[in-house]
């Protein structure tokens, strides 16, 4: 069984927020199967979830 690559990354949040939309966008104009598999808009859901508790932890710990 291969192990999955992570990668740690440093962004500002800035960047967070245009990751976010991006993510809300690509989710919006998702073509669908068969063009792209399933498990795509499964793991754009999942990223944009994970994002937007970034922007939800920066302002409540972060933004003055």
């Amino acid at each position: 069984m291969e192990e999955e690559s992570k990668f740690i990354m440093d962004f500002n949040i800035e960047d967070i927020h245009l990751l976010y939309d991006c993510v809300c966008r690509r989710i919006q104009n998702w073509e669908g199967a068969p063009s792209r598999h399933p498990f795509e808009q499964e793991h754009l859901s999942k990223l944009k979830s994970e994002l937007y508790k970034a922007i939800l932890d920066f302002k409540f710990y972060d933004e003055s």
